[in-house]
């Protein structure tokens, strides 16, 4: 088994030579429709890998705050690139509720190993003496063709119906089908996986709602023991910002050049993007302090995902008025502003960021915790 390693964290200490490389290859990776190679393994140095994986089996037990400025720094460079660390760092985090066997099996050459996750279920997982053979195909897995394993989401197996399970597949057990030809976040590879009776032991597959509820023999680790409806959606708004974030900066840069540098119009634009890009900001780094705490991660959990999917609207928002503002100079196929008007639509339309899911059920759980507190008063003659 591999070392510790010795710090909490190892991403903020590479940071800038992923974006100096990520930012180089940026306009390669979105004609590729995948990350370059040397992008991929910068992402590996810098530790996002590892990032969720835990210290037992080498890795950082990362917090959220860090994980969200890193991504957010990152998506200023290459969305593509930030996204797929993000996966990297949250299928590492999935698979840390494997049981020791899976763990061991995934960890055992070290902790930066990519992962691929497939959230959907899919497939069929048949019960045989051991485990489970798995054939199927799950679609939309980010980095996957430089994965080292996948972590796959398969409806309940028919000897246990219902709840649907992951199950972890080495690189040997399946194939990639080159089907990704998107509007957005080209770079990241988002192929579709193919497994045809692939054996899977018992001891590398668990419950998926044990990763809903942060349940199970899982580490004991915070970052562990949060509720997935707190912490879904706040690596995908903290990258949705930093598009903005970058967006921004480069419209910025393009018009403080020119003349309408002076006109009225153009200086409310730039401060209302640079207002609401900040005010989205602020949302992602409360959620994120939030997902840090146990206890407040569970108390607010819906109130996260609804400031993670706002934070998001709030980004793309800016970014359509700044690529609406630029004109036909915006329209080039090689003007990141148009890139980031394409990987910002992409990245905010995923299911963890959308307002009226995640909206509707904070109003509902207010209404409801407001219900019960009004009861509390009453059964409590009003002393409370």
């Amino acid at each position: 088994m591999a070392e510790p390693h010795p710090g909490t964290s190892c991403l903020l200490s590479d940071i800038e030579t992923l974006c100096t490389v990520a930012h180089k290859r940026a306009e390669e990776s979105d004609h590729n429709r995948a990350l370059c190679p040397d992008v991929a393994e910068q992402l590996l140095e810098s530790g996002f890998a590892r990032y969720f994986v835990p210290a037992a089996h080498g890795g950082s037990q990362g917090s959220f705050r860090e994980l969200a400025h890193a991504l957010c720094v990152t998506s200023q460079a290459c969305a593509s690139a930030a996204w797929c660390g993000l996966i990297y760092a949250t299928s590492g985090r999935m698979t840390a509720f494997l049981p020791e066997a899976g763990r061991t099996a995934v960890w055992r050459a070290g902790a930066d190993r990519p992962i691929a996750a497939a959230l959907a279920p899919a497939g069929v997982a048949t019960p045989v003496d051991g485990g489970w053979r798995v054939s199927g195909e799950w679609g939309f897995l980010s980095g996957v063709d430089h994965s080292d394993w996948a972590l796959v989401c398969v409806p309940g197996p028919v000897d246990t119906p219902g709840d649907p399970w992951f199950m972890a597949l080495p690189r040997r057990d399946f194939a990639i089908r080159d089907t990704w030809f998107p509007v957005g976040m080209r770079g990241t590879g988002s192929n579709t996986l193919v497994a045809h009776d692939a054996f899977v032991p018992a001891g590398h597959a668990y419950r998926h709602e044990e990763l809903v509820t942060a349940s199970g023999a899982g580490p004991d680790a915070a970052c562990f023991r949060v509720p997935l409806q707190a912490v879904a959606g706040l690596p995908f708004a903290a990258l949705v910002v930093g598009i903005a974030r970058g967006a921004l900066d480069h419209w910025s840069s393009w018009a403080a050049s020119r003349p309408v540098r002076n006109s009225e119009s153009a200086r409310l634009l730039m401060a209302r993007s640079a207002a609401e890009t900040d005010a989205a900001w602020l949302l992602v780094e409360r959620a994120a302090q939030v997902a840090d705490d146990v206890v407040q991660a569970r108390r607010h959990a819906a109130r996260n995902a609804r400031d993670a999917a706002y934070a998001a609207d709030l980004a793309k928002g800016v970014v359509n008025r700044l690529f609406e503002a630029a004109g036909s100079a915006a329209q080039h196929q090689r003007s990141p502003l148009q890139r980031a008007w394409r990987d910002i639509h992409a990245a905010a339309s995923h299911a963890t960021l959308r307002f009226d899911r995640h909206g509707t059920e904070f109003a509902r759980s207010a209404w409801a915790d407001d219900t019960a507190l009004r009861q509390d008063i009453r059964d409590d003659g009003g002393r409370t």
